[in-house]
């Protein structure tokens, strides 16, 4: 499950950097031996994490039996922080198991079996559907055909 989410890049909103900008502020005397330091310059500048840092972070959070007072708590982002970090890891693991959830128990057998990775390469079997075998048909005919196919193709990958 977590494997799917490595190097899911995550932005940080704009109230949350706002506070980590005010927990910065807070510690008036903070150089880079403070823990918490750089990496509170580091999410202001660059406003997203990815899922590593984030469990970094959650991690940091998990084992801190420090006073909440302290200039490392504060410059992590104290308890506003800790809680934005849980809530989004715990959406994110929600939305990969959601995914699988939906692919293996309402996704048929037959049609994951047959069309398989030609899914995503012209839709294999039905990449052949939209050409006439008569001459007699129209072009008409032909845009009607690939109109549907490609609005079975959407349904399909909004399915998937």
């Amino acid at each position: 499950m977590n494997s799917k989410l490595y190097n899911v890049t995550i932005p940080i909103p704009k109230d949350m950097l706002q506070h980590i900008k005010i927990c910065f502020d807070r510690v008036p005397n903070s150089d880079s031996s403070v823990e918490g330091h750089k990496r509170n310059l580091f999410l202001q500048k660059n406003k997203r994490l990815n899922y590593q840092q984030l469990l970094r972070i959650k991690n940091w959070f998990d084992y801190f039996d420090g006073n909440e007072e302290s200039a490392p708590f504060i410059l992590n982002g104290e308890s506003k922080m800790k809680d934005w970090v849980n809530q989004t890891i715990d959406s994110l693991r929600n939305n990969v198991d959601s995914q699988e959830n939906v692919q293996n128990n309402y996704m048929p057998d037959d049609v994951r079996k047959e069309l398989g990775d030609d899914l995503f390469n012209g839709l294999g079997w039905l990449k052949d559907v939209g050409q006439p075998s008569q001459q007699h048909k129209s072009e008409a005919d032909n845009y009607k055909v690939n109109e549907d196919l490609k609005r079975i193709n959407d349904l399909i990958k909004k399915i998937i």
